[in-house]
């Protein structure tokens, strides 16, 4: 499995993620393994995958054609795109989708956590996502990486930080996740403030 998580603050998004692999019982370090990131740029965005490493390749492949849409910001927009991969993706990479018994839909076999200048999102593999405020973790060491963001997300200014003490505690504890580990930052982009309503002039 893997660990991947996600922070903002002070007007800066982060992604981290380990370099370990998993076969089983057997692990792979990344002093082993020359292609060990399991963090993709798309543009402007960040995406990292937990999983099987198939899926970051397949989603550099299907993304590698630049006239394929993509919008990664907002939820709306992110479950856009990967509605319109969906059938790109079983028509040309032999995804399994057939959902099993008792859900709705089929299932894309995406699921991590992405970092843009429009904020922090989680993928799911219905296509669907959700935006974060401030932190949010994947993977097999995700309750780590929960806790030990939760405990220092007020003490720490450095979204970097943060970040390294979720892929952290989650190495320690986890047995899927194993350092070093790959973090990547990007601005976020401020909102729009609103004008003041202009006073209406009184006639004469």
């Amino acid at each position: 499995m893997s660990t991947i998580v996600v922070a903002q603050k002070n007007g800066v998004a982060c992604i981290g993620a380990d370099t370990m692999s998993s076969l089983g019982s057997l692990r792979q370090r990344a002093h082993h393994v020359v292609n060990k990131s399991k963090i993709t740029k798309l543009g402007d965005t960040y995406v990292g995958l937990t999983g099987t490493t198939t899926s970051l390749v397949v989603m550099n492949s299907y993304f590698a054609n630049p006239e394929r849409p993509r919008d990664f910001s907002s939820t709306d927009m992110i479950f856009e795109t990967f509605r319109h991969a969906h059938h790109w993706m079983k028509a040309e990479y032999f995804m399994a989708s057939m959902p099993d018994k008792g859900e709705e839909y089929e299932t894309t076999q995406f699921y991590g956590l992405i970092a843009n200048p429009h904020g922090i999102f989680a993928l799911y593999s219905y296509r669907s996502a959700q935006q974060f405020h401030k932190f949010w973790a994947a993977g097999s060491g995700r309750d780590f990486a929960l806790g030990a963001m939760h405990t220092v997300y007020d003490q720490y200014e450095d979204v970097v930080d943060i970040v390294k003490a979720g892929l952290q505690a989650s190495a320690e504890f986890d047995g899927g996740t194993g350092a070093p580990f790959e973090i990547h930052t990007c601005p976020l982009i401020a909102p729009a403030k609103s004008k003041p309503a202009k006073k209406a002039r009184r006639s004469a």
